[in-house]
């Protein structure tokens, strides 16, 4: 009760930023074929993101790498982007407007050429509050979402969405490299593969996030 009145007072502050509809980039799935070598690229924003991946201080354009630690914590009041899988959604309103409850994950500003790549490892769970204006954003899929922390409260971050990028499976894949990990363990132990301490596949199956993340199913409305 006490934390359906603190989502209730948020919408209030969040008003202006997240009822209007948010601009949502959703990745096309396409099948990936071995070339039988592998590249590394600089990320691109898209047409779309690129206004709002200026806006972002050079520091928090990447966030977290094997050299360099990053945390989501104590950024209230900041313009930040962050990478989450969507883990569930955490409240909805009439309008379209719902709050998701996202694992962040690492992201040192490179990824492969033909496949979004960001860390296994990440720094905790976050919530976004955004309006699709009818997108449909599935469970476990990798977002970008691009936003002010409007507060921080129990120890999870919430940011008022601007803009969303979206990569539904089989157009990202994760690295074993990273910052020290920080994230929940509610979620590792759905990772069958992290017992076998090697995660990056450079071209995945279904199978493979399941193997990452979990099953859909199970991560619905929480």
């Amino acid at each position: 009760m006490i934390y359906r009145r603190r989502i209730a007072l948020l919408f209030s502050v969040l008003s202006s930023a997240c009822f209007a509809q948010t601009p949502i980039d959703i990745q096309p799935v396409k099948e990936l074929k071995p070339t039988g070598s592998l590249g590394t690229c600089s990320y691109k924003p898209t047409d779309k993101e690129d206004p709002f991946f200026r806006k972002l201080q050079q520091k928090e354009r990447t966030t977290g790498s094997f050299l360099e630690s990053y945390t989501i914590h104590g950024k209230e009041k900041k313009y930040v982007s962050w990478f989450g899988i969507v883990r569930g959604v955490v409240d909805t309103q009439k309008d379209g407007t719902y709050t998701l409850l996202l694992e962040h994950k690492y992201f040192d500003g490179m990824t492969d050429c033909h496949i979004m790549l960001v860390s296994k490892s990440g720094s905790g769970d976050f919530h976004a509050t955004l309006n699709p204006g009818g997108e449909v954003i599935p469970p476990l899929a990798l977002l970008r979402i691009y936003g002010t922390v409007v507060e921080e409260a129990n120890g999870l971050p919430h940011l008022a969405a601007e803009y969303a990028r979206v990569w539904p499976w089989l157009t990202f894949t994760f690295t074993d490299l990273g910052a020290e990990d920080r994230g929940n363990p509610q979620w590792k132990k759905f990772c069958r593969l992290c017992k076998g301490g090697k995660v990056y596949k450079p071209y995945s199956d279904k199978n493979y996030y399941r193997d990452v993340l979990g099953d859909p199913k199970d991560f619905g409305t929480l």
